[in-house]
This record gives structure tokens, C-alpha cells and sequence, in this order.
């Protein structure tokens, strides 16, 4: 499956991403445009656009915590980035708090990135793709698993509910919704567990064959312009 990205993928403020950014309840956002309208490569981008800055939850230290400047906001926070050519977002829903990090926890590695916001929020495809996995699993509740071409995999965990456009074989849109964050599943509390996934979907154990990837490793996409 071929995804297209257009050299004019916008970061309004991506030089701000290397500073501290300032206090304030709700971080600003970034553009990202994906293609023209009716490009046939993308299916119909959706309301979602990421926020520029993440902030560790209560401004403190969690579980696998990257490092952050005072009042708890990641350091070098990289809201859009790149895996196998492949543009994501690392933060699929907006205005949440990181509650636990990617590596061990509690003696065994924890695969993803939790992400949490009172009330519960929207989740969103963090680039688009085709929907291989919509079930209730013992573990992750009820999930989502993205494929976005090139081995890249996106799963999103614990969710309350699904949107009624979510169905597997269906294409999604980059930030069309998927569902709402939850506590379904083996889950202590209403979060996001988010997984970036690469590898060969069509092996043995399925998703569970896939290389976990931490969200916050890889290279940030670099501004480009048409013709530069």
C-alpha cells in the first residue's frame, strides 16, 4: 500500500519545538496537510491537528519518563515524525498529558506511550491508512491497528468505544476519529495506550510479531517546500 506525502507539509511554529514552551492549560497546535483535496493516495483528512508541545502528567516525573523542562513539558518535543518514510504524529489525540512512557515498567516492557485528559477525549489516525484490526482483546480492550504502508503499524488501546466509520479493510484518513479513550480492557484507569509498530503484519502472531517502536526515538519530519 503506497502512501504520498506532498513536500508542503506545514509545522507553523516548528521552530518554537526547541525552546521551553510557555505555561498554559492546553498547548498549541501544528497544521499538517497530508495532500490536496480528492488526492485518491488520502482518504479525507479529518479535524485533527497535533498539539505542538506534550506535557508530562501533574508537571511530574511517570513511569518511563522522557526528559522535560519545569512544569513538566517533554524536552525537543517532536510532534510530527518520521518512521520508514512514513509521516506520523506522535500524539493522536489533543490536550492530553503523558501519563506513562515507552520501556520497562514493573518488570516487563511497556510497548507504548499512555496518554490521558480529563474528560476523556477523541482519538485520531495518526497518518492515514487501512484498518486491520477493530476488536475487544483481554489486554488492550477494545483496539484499533492501522496499517500505513511500508510495515508501519499504528494501535490504539483501551478505548470506550469505537466511531461508527471504523470497520476492518476500511481506508481512514489522517485524523479521522477512531473512538474515544477508555478504561477497557486491562486497564487501571480512562487513557490511550498508543503503539508504533513496524515489521510484517503477515507473520505467525500477527500484531504480536511486530518490532514495538518508542514513539519519542525517531527524527522529527523536516520542513520542505515545492521546488526548494
Amino acid at each position: 500500500m503506497l502512501r504520498l506525502f506532498p513536500a508542503f507539509l506545514l509545522l507553523l511554529v516548528a521552530a518554537a519545538c526547541a525552546s521551553a514552551p510557555p505555561p498554559r492549560a492546553a498547548a498549541p497546535r501544528v497544521v499538517v496537510n497530508y495532500g490536496p483535496p480528492g488526492d485518491p493516495h488520502n482518504p479525507a483528512q479529518g479535524p485533527y491537528q497535533p498539539n505542538q508541545y506534550l506535557q508530562v502528567c501533574n508537571g511530574m516525573s511517570v513511569s518511563n519518563s522522557p526528559s522535560f523542562y519545569p512544569g513538566g513539558w517533554v524536552q525537543d518535543f517532536k510532534p510530527v515524525i518520521v518512521v520508514n518514510d512514513i509521516v506520523l504524529v506522535t500524539v493522536p489525540t489533543n490536550d492530553a498529558c503523558l501519563s506513562s512512557g515507552f520501556g520497562f515498567r514493573g518488570g516487563r516492557i511497556h510497548e507504548g506511550i499512555d496518554l490521558t485528559r480529563r474528560p476523556a477525549g477523541p482519538v485520531y489516525a495518526a497518518a492515514p491508512g487501512r484498518i486491520v484490526e477493530a476488536r475487544q482483546s483481554t489486554g488492550y480492550g477494545w483496539q484499533v491497528l492501522i496499517d500505513h504502508g511500508k510495515g508501519v503499524y499504528t494501535r490504539y488501546a483501551h478505548l470506550a468505544h469505537f466511531d461508527p466509520n471504523v470497520a476492518v479493510g476500511r481506508e481512514i484518513g489522517f485524523g479521522q476519529p477512531i473512538g474515544q479513550m477508555g478504561d477497557s480492557g486491562n486497564a487501571t484507569a480512562v487513557h490511550l495506550h498508543y503503539e508504533i509498530l513496524t515489521g510484517n503484519y503477515h507473520n505467525p502472531r500477527g500484531s504480536k510479531g511486530l518490532e514495538v517502536r518508542d514513539p519519542f526515538s525517531f527524527p522529527a519530519y523536516e520542513l520542505t517546500f515545492a521546488g526548494s
